[in-house]
């Protein structure tokens, strides 16, 4: 759906902002509306960019993605990292949310000792 270079990128600025970015804006960014189907693709384009970040070391960056009405990422990401055995909580609430916070660390601290680009 989306180039998977700029996807990459666009996580990469948000780690190293700091900040994460919503579904809304991402999908906006590659100008296209809010949809279930645009949603899900956008989320299976996550997954292919973060196995290709994770192949080289890095740490998960689709935890940067997140809803607009809680900044928590969607129930497929957390679906995810449960069937990765990193997690085994609710998709929702403050144990979710601290999970999250935890992973948004790591992410924000890997892109800050990067010393240029990684791809």
């Amino acid at each position: 759906m989306v180039d998977l270079d700029l996807l990459e990128g666009r996580l990469l600025t948000a780690a190293r902002q700091g900040a994460p970015v919503t579904y809304g804006a991402l999908l906006a960014f590659f100008e296209r509306r809010v949809t279930p189907i645009t949603v899900r693709a956008l989320c299976r384009d996550l997954g292919r960019v973060c196995d290709r970040i994770e192949a080289r070391g890095g740490p998960d960056l689709a935890c940067l993605v997140v809803r607009a009405s809680d900044g928590l990422p969607g129930t497929g990401y957390f679906q995810s990292v449960r069937g990765a055995g990193r997690y085994d909580g609710p998709d929702t609430g403050e144990t979710a949310a601290r999970f999250v916070a935890a992973e948004q660390a790591r992410a924000r601290a890997w892109a800050a000792s990067l010393a240029v680009d990684p791809r």
